[in-house]
This record gives structure tokens, sequence and C-alpha cells, in this order.
């Protein structure tokens, strides 16, 4: 299942809240639900940052070997940038975050369609 929306700051409530309830019905433990829903904020931000303005954002959940998967849509073709966490800087934290605290985490390049931004978190 798969949810679309226009790229928008309402868009990360409304994706991170919908993520955290496809993976509870999916068998996610509820106390693993406050770190999907950072995570999955920081992808749907930066979709919607880094993305062309009302651009479509395309969300999905699903399980895959055993870890839920979230994949973030965009238009833009430019992937995402891990830096080295500054405590000073007010922004810049979210890949690093996502990088520290998944599993795992990837990128795929979909030409000038955009990319897919994911990662899996244990269920």
């Amino acid at each position: 299942m798969a949810l679309h929306l226009v790229a928008g700051r309402s868009s990360i409530s409304t994706g991170r809240d919908w993520i955290a309830t496809e993976a509870l019905l999916g068998g996610l433990a509820a106390i693993r639900a406050p770190l999907l829903k950072l995570l999955s904020s920081e992808l749907i931000t930066n979709a919607v940052l880094h993305g062309p303005a009302l651009g479509e954002v395309t969300i999905r959940v699903r399980d895959v070997d055993g870890q839920i998967r979230v994949e973030v849509d965009d238009e833009s073709s430019s992937p995402p940038q891990l830096r080295a966490a500054d405590p000073a800087a007010v922004g810049g934290h979210g890949m690093w975050l996502v990088d520290t605290y998944a599993t795992r985490w990837g990128c795929d390049l979909r030409g000038p369609d955009g990319k897919t931004v994911w990662f899996d978190v244990p269920i």
C-alpha cells in the first residue's frame, strides 16, 4: 500500500502518522513506533525540502526480511547527503539519525524521475 502526498509541511506529519499506523498493523512492536516516526519524519522532510515545490511524495511501508521498510519517493534526482554530526548545527542531522538508528538504508535513483530513499528497522 502507498500514500501519495503533495510536498508541503503538512505532508510530514500526515506521512509520519500513516507510516506508524501501517507498521503497527504490520506487527511493529509499539515501543519501536517513536523511532520509526522520527526516522520517517527525516526522510519525508528531506523529500519536501529538497524535492520540487508541490511535487509528489509517495510513501510505502512493507515487510522486508522480517524488518519494517519505509520508502519515500520524491521527484529530485539528488541523493541524500550523510554529514558528520555537528551538535551546534540547527539542521542537517536527518541522515545521520537514519544511518545511526536504522538497520540499513539506501537510495535508489530513478534517473530524471527522482529517487526512493528507504530504511529498515526491526519489527
